[in-house]
């Protein structure tokens, strides 16, 4: 079965597409009212949308792109399995294994229908419906509990705790907002209507939420952004000034850790620094294999400092975990899960800036995938939920239809020069590309990765 050529199965297709995004947003006003249906019906509901998707573009060839990350996310698997069977707790570690393996998996099925480019184009409208949604979220919970109130920062901290209380979690919602829109814009034709809906949602997650990590993490990779462009100008002057901010933030970030008090570390960190220390303090005590997932549940609040003496149940409702993707994955995973977690980190930073700074036939997203690829990254060191999280949030599986995005990118080019080598005279490419006669003079050397 195919959907390419039948106006039917498109159609399918491309409503398969727009709910995915969809059903992840309505994931967090449904868990405010219930949290048990949430969780019930998130995972089945996402998973059952993409193996429908699936089985419309089985057929569709298998490209160089797909192979790889379908390799990088297998090293995954068996890297992350023997930690799991050497855990503290291994059928707990089991059942987060699998849930990580049913993410990776939809996300190489989704990155295959997303070659077709009407499939493409409805995912993109409804990752920025999602982040809508998710904003409307915000906006509707502040008014609801805080009133009329101007929002001011005692205000909004307050706020905070009174959404936590709501289920609402103020850290990962605004992320997830942010993120949608982010991966959205790496599909759609940008215009004045996307750049203002934007705008208000940076002003919704940065003005409502009393979360700052999600809008530093924006405003990080804006600027990492800006130091990636300088360094690759054509005036010596301005990459040179580029190395120079580089180095002195290193550092400076070396000159703070050394200098700054643990106590001061964790004011500046909202408490972070000691969660962070005691993953550290586990990962040298099991290096190799770590403890195995969640095993900060068994021993957390006994680690942490006199000051977090509080319930078992209240500690753990604060902490969450250790508010740091990597430091999860070494406390938990050892060094055998670190290095393939560093791989496909790089594979997806290395791949959004080919995307961004080599010149291609069939994308015209400027450098938004290595912008959003930078946020998800950067983010990842205050937070759990992303690319290396515990797999059940929808910030996690917003991570992974962006990886399917960023490889659906490559494999339109390798369709296209495909396309070329097979005589082919017109390709209809990704939405918003005209069609490009194909010449020999086309060919694009850029696309394998």
């Amino acid at each position: 079965m195919t959907g390419r050529g039948n106006p039917t199965l498109s159609l399918v297709s491309q409503g398969l597409a727009f709910a995915i995004p969809v059903i992840i947003a309505a994931y967090w006003p449904i868990y405010a009212v219930s949290p048990g249906f949430a969780v019930a019906i998130f995972r089945p509901a996402v998973i059952g949308a993409t193996m429908l998707l699936a089985l419309l573009w089985y057929r569709s060839p298998l490209t160089l792109a797909e192979a790889k990350v379908a390799g990088l996310i297998a090293m995954l698997a068996i890297a992350f399995l023997l930690p799991s069977i050497a855990a503290t707790d291994p059928g707990r570690a089991f059942t987060d294994w699998a849930k990580l393996m049913i993410l990776c998996v939809m996300s190489l099925l989704l990155c295959r229908a997303l070659r077709d480019s009407s499939t493409a184009k409805a995912l993109g409208l409804s990752l920025i419906v999602a982040s809508t949604i998710i904003a409307a979220l915000i906006v509707v919970t502040y008014f609801r509990y805080m009133g009329l109130v101007i929002p001011t920062y005692n205000s909004v901290r307050a706020f905070k705790g009174i959404a936590e209380k709501a289920n609402v979690p103020l850290n990962t919602v605004p992320f997830a907002s942010l993120f949608s829109y982010l991966a959205g814009m790496c599909i759609l034709r940008r215009n004045w209507a996307l750049w203002m809906l934007g705008v208000a949602l940076f002003v919704v997650c940065s003005g409502l939420t009393g979360s700052r990590a999600p809008v530093a993490a924006l405003l990080a990779s804006g600027f990492a952004l800006f130091l990636l462009q300088a360094v690759r100008s054509s005036r010596l002057l301005t990459r040179v000034t580029a190395y120079l901010v580089t180095v002195v933030i290193a550092l400076s970030i070396g000159f703070l850790l050394m200098h700054l008090t643990s106590k001061q570390l964790s004011e500046v960190t909202e408490g972070r620094w000691d969660l962070w220390s005691v993953a550290v303090t586990k990962f040298t005590e099991r290096p190799i294999l770590g403890h195995g997932y969640e095993s900060w549940r068994d021993d957390l609040v006994s680690r942490l400092p006199g000051e977090y003496k509080l319930t078992g149940r209240m500690a753990m409702m604060i902490a969450g975990g250790y508010h740091n993707e990597y430091l999860t994955i070494v406390a938990e995973e050892g060094l055998v899960g670190l290095i393939p977690t560093l791989a496909l980190a790089w594979f997806l930073l290395h791949a959004t800036w080919r995307l961004g700074f080599r010149n291609w036939h069939t994308w015209d997203g400027g450098r938004w995938a290595l912008f959003a690829c930078l946020f998800l990254l950067i983010r990842a060191n205050v937070e759990v939920p992303g690319l290396f999280g515990y797999a059940q949030e929808p910030a996690d599986y917003l991570a992974y239809i962006f990886l399917a995005i960023v490889v659906s990118r490559f494999s339109v080019e390798e369709d296209y020069v495909r396309s070329i080598i097979q005589g082919a005279t017109r390709l209809p490419v990704q939405s918003g590309i005209r069609n490009i006669p194909l010449q020999p003079r086309y060919v694009c050397r850029e696309a394998p990765l």
